[in-house]
């Protein structure tokens, strides 16, 4: 029945209309044929958490240990229950595909995304993948395996060409895609960014033709990365079927003058087609109306990121049988390093989203040991390349409300006058790229974060400005961080965004000021951001404070990572030792590294 609703889909539809439904109409939206009764669908990173339609401001979505921490786990079982907490996840934001599993193995300290991946072993990663996909499109919803093929470096990213031989190929980086297409049956597989042996991966017909849809026999849709398609010929020919995003450059209508022109097979064409329609058919859509985000934090998630976090750290070393640590022994338990408190708990780029919540390590030690055992904290030092996010939960909105700051948007490159949308902020940090909501144009508009901070510190606090396009703060009303005037290029926002400018104020603890952060797309290339970085004072003699508190202290955890990125998120794997203080072995963590230029 499915195979005769395609065809005859296929028989109604025009040539134009065709070569439509192979590209995408939006940031992550394929394009609808409402004559027909074609919807569209809407597609979202990521592997860890399904964001939604946006790139980490909208709404909070579960959030789950990254790859690497679950390839920690070996635990097939438990990524098919994440895959199908995740599917649920889909259906809160109206999400048709999650562009999940990342199976390219870890095989340079230098990758920069080896925490979206599960290992450094193909069968590992195989294993895992399957399960995953499995449970995921249980719920009805699809999964996307990346990136096809070799995606394993993150230097030139763009351009670089993977030189690999067949066994290689064969026995190590196909492997886990192999796995998926033959057991699990992935609705859609993406076409990377890098050459393979000097050929574009989306315009491999060897690769995605001979072997992916011949060999292994594949019968979902090969997508391509985000602006990864270079060539109408070559990716038409070369087995691509569809261009991300959209509004398309090279598919739609220069697909259809090729078809016409005789350059690309009307058989070619058709098959792309009918790939695209059967997806439509799996997923259920059927509208192209936009459903509203819904934020749901179900407690049972909550339960199983936790099991999964439980099952990844990795213990080292149990040096004279430290662990487990026995709360009712403990009088006092010092707690070590800047990343304590300024937690990383995920990555950056595509596979990042917004959590429901996050508990730095800080607070979850304090909490287990509220009213049983004296908890000291401190930094050491700091570790940070750009300043940690500012904490929201010490802001109270400007128009009176709970916690966070008031954001507004405004129709001008100046922020002025009546704004277009009002809304509370619970995060410093804000990425822009397509259309975030209905009421605000993505490419001409200005918007102002605003609100009364406390510092818990007194002293001279440290505050940081980094943006794609525009930004400036005002600190009661004195303008301390000028990122507008003048700027320069750095590598914020996958290296279009400019460098962190600083500045220290004087502060009293306890002591409210005013924070106005204005920022305007005005300057910025493929999208607009922001990001409010903050440091409370830190104290010169803070190592020998450190070193005083641990020796005070019954056992000292000291949480060691790479800089800090925002707070709370996650720690490396960490020991320390302290002269007179029995010092404890602690692993909590996933790798993070950072992500150059796109994602």
């Amino acid at each position: 029945m499915v195979r005769a609703r395609i065809e005859s889909l296929l028989a109604e539809l025009s040539l134009e209309e065709k070569a439509a439904l192979c590209a995408g109409s939006g940031m992550w939206t394929t394009t609808a044929v409402e004559r027909l009764g074609i919807p569209r669908l809407k597609l979202s990173d990521g592997p860890i958490g399904v964001r939604g339609g946006h790139l980490g401001s909208g709404t909070t979505a579960a959030c789950f240990p990254n790859a690497s921490a679950l390839g920690a786990t070996w635990n097939s079982e438990l990524l098919q229950e994440i895959g199908v907490a995740l599917g649920q996840e889909a259906h809160s934001k109206d999400v048709h595909v999650v562009l999940g599993p990342t199976v390219n193995l870890h095989r340079s300290p230098l990758g920069g995304r080896y925490f979206e991946c599960y290992s450094e072993d193909p069968l590992l990663s195989a294993r895992l993948c399957v399960a995953f996909v499995q449970g995921l499109q249980s719920q009805g919803v699809g999964a996307c395996v990346k990136h096809f093929v070799c995606n394993d470096s993150e230097f030139e990213r763009h351009r670089i060409s993977s030189q690999v031989d067949e066994r290689a190929l064969r026995e190590l980086y196909l492997r886990p895609f192999e796995a998926a297409v033959r057991e699990a049956d992935p609705w859609m597989v993406m076409a990377a960014y890098n050459r393979i042996n000097g050929t574009w991966a989306c315009e491999h017909r060897e690769l995605l033709v001979g072997l992916l849809k011949g060999e292994w026999g594949f019968e979902g849709v090969v997508v391509s990365d985000w602006f990864a398609v270079h060539d109408t010929l070559g990716a038409a020919r070369g087995g691509l079927d569809l261009e991300m995003p959209g509004p398309p450059r090279f598919f739609g209508p220069a697909l259809a003058q090729a078809v016409k022109d005789g350059r690309v097979p009307q058989s070619e064409l058709d098959d792309k087609v009918r790939r695209v329609l059967r997806l439509v058919l799996r997923s259920g859509a059927r509208s192209s109306e936009d459903a509203p985000e819904r934020a749901v934090d179900r407690p049972e998630h909550r339960h199983l990121a936790r099991r999964a976090a439980r099952e990844a750290a990795v213990l080292l070393r149990n040096q004279g049988d430290l662990l487990p640590l026995e709360r009712e022994a403990l009088r006092c338990l010092a707690v070590i390093g800047p990343n304590a408190w300024a937690t990383a708990i995920q990555g950056g780029g595509s596979a990042r989203v917004q959590p429901h919540y996050a508990l730095p390590v800080l607070g979850a030690i304090r909490s287990a040991c509220e009213g049983r055992v004296e908890v000291l904290y401190e930094p050491g030092c700091a570790s940070h390349k750009t300043l940690p996010v500012l904490d929201t939960s010490r802001i109270r909105a400007a128009d009176g409300g709970g916690a966070g700051l008031t954001l507004e948007y405004f129709a001008g490159l100046e922020p002025g006058g009546e704004p277009l949308l009002r809304r509370t902020a619970h995060s410093a940090e804000y990425t822009w790229l397509g259309r975030f909501d209905a009421a605000v144009d993505p490419a001409h508009f200005s918007a102002r974060l605003s609100g009364r901070f406390a510092p818990e510190e007194g002293g001279r606090h440290h505050f940081g400005l980094c943006s794609a396009g525009k930004a400036r703060l005002f600190v009661d009303g004195r303008l301390v961080v000028d990122n507008w005037s003048t700027q320069e290029r750095g590598d914020s926002w996958f290296g279009t965004g400019s460098t962190e400018r600083r500045a220290e104020v004087e502060l009293r603890a306890g002591i409210p000021v005013e924070l106005v952060l204005e920022y305007s797309r005005e300057g910025a290339v493929a999208m607009g951001g922001v990001r409010l970085g903050h440091l409370p004072p830190v104290a010169e003699d803070a190592m020998e404070r450190a070193e005083a508190a641990a020796r005070r202290a019954d056992v000292a955890v000291v949480v060691v990572g790479l800089w800090q990125t925002s707070r709370p998120r996650a720690t490396t794997r960490a020991t320390w030792s302290c002269p007179q203080a029995r010092t404890s072995w602690w692993s909590a963590c996933w790798r993070r590294t950072p992500t150059p230029w796109w994602w």
